[in-house]
């Protein structure tokens, strides 16, 4: 199991994810001896970055398809609608090629996202241009599954972000296979460039943002610029609960990932002469979708 982003990357949009983080829905223990392509449908209910998001709930249906090639390398594509009531759009393209492996009991992989999102888009990664991702999984046996992710994001004013996440969980599988449920605690570390540009053009900023009520053209000008104190340093961001489970049948895959991140760190953001520290709240969110896959 990988990050949000990895997560939304190839099951549609994470990862989320987010997160990439990813195979065709929630990944399950199976080879790559073939090649294949996969189509998904998900939906999550809230956009949340390790335990950040907007104050206005930024839900998705994103639509996905991969081709995943019997050497390894993969390529997906999905967009994301936002289904906010009276502001409902395109909020997301994004594009991913990789490559994954496993040997035994170790499995890895590498890939590199880019990321095209509605000017009016008020996604807490919305300042976010292009990502670079590279994971390490093992599986010790009916014990334990630790991962470990590390991430540079690219920012559009030419800042960057490194992100490091660590996981534990523990398989249960029923004796066919067709139904896994994996409980899983994460920790996220990273830097905050890139919520200090969400705040300037999105949230408190100089930026024009979409006013989430009524129509979606509205908008709102605000003059102040905004910094964040803690936006190089590398801190410890999030904690996340997830209990992912997913059903197969064939070609059919079912998949529900209720999460529970609780984020740390708050950040001391600096507008003109305010200084406010963030009060950051712990949040539940979820997602669920289906997938097809053509191959054997």
């Amino acid at each position: 199991m990988k990050n949000l982003k990895y997560i939304m990357v190839m099951a549609g949009l994470l990862s989320m994810t987010m997160v990439g983080q990813n195979a065709a829905s929630i990944p399950q223990k199976e080879g790559n001896s073939t090649s294949y392509l996969s189509t998904s449908l998900n939906y999550i209910s809230d956009a949340v970055f390790m335990g950040r998001k907007d104050s206005i709930s930024a839900p998705y249906l994103y639509p996905s398809v991969t081709y995943h090639h019997k050497s390894g390398f993969y390529g997906t594509s999905s967009f994301s609608y936002l289904t906010k009531p009276n502001d409902s759009r395109i909020d997301l393209f994004l594009a991913s090629a990789g490559y994954d492996f496993s040997a035994n009991n170790l499995s890895g992989d590498f890939s590199v996202t880019k990321y095209f999102f509605n000017e009016a888009s008020y996604n807490v990664i919305s300042e976010i241009e292009a990502d670079i991702t590279s994971s390490l999984r093992y599986d010790f046996g009916n014990i334990v599954n630790l991962a470990l992710d590390a991430s540079i994001y690219f920012n559009k004013n030419s800042s960057t972000d490194f992100f490091l996440s660590s996981e534990l969980s523990h398989d249960f599988l029923t004796t066919n296979h067709k139904f896994q449920f994996s409980p899983m605690i994460e920790l996220h570390f990273g830097s905050q460039n890139f919520y200090e540009e969400y705040y300037n053009y999105n949230r408190l900023g100089n930026g024009t943002r979409s006013s989430g009520k009524g129509n979606s053209n509205t908008t709102t000008t605000i003059v102040t610029t905004v910094t964040i104190q803690e936006s190089e340093k590398f801190n410890l961001m999030a904690i996340q609960l997830s209990f992912p489970m997913w059903y197969s049948h064939k070609a059919i895959t079912l998949s529900l990932l209720p999460m529970l991140v609780l984020p740390q760190n708050g950040a001391t953001i600096v507008a003109d002469t305010s200084v406010i520290k963030e009060d950051l709240e712990n949040t539940f969110y979820w997602m669920a979708g289906i997938s097809y896959k053509f191959g054997k």
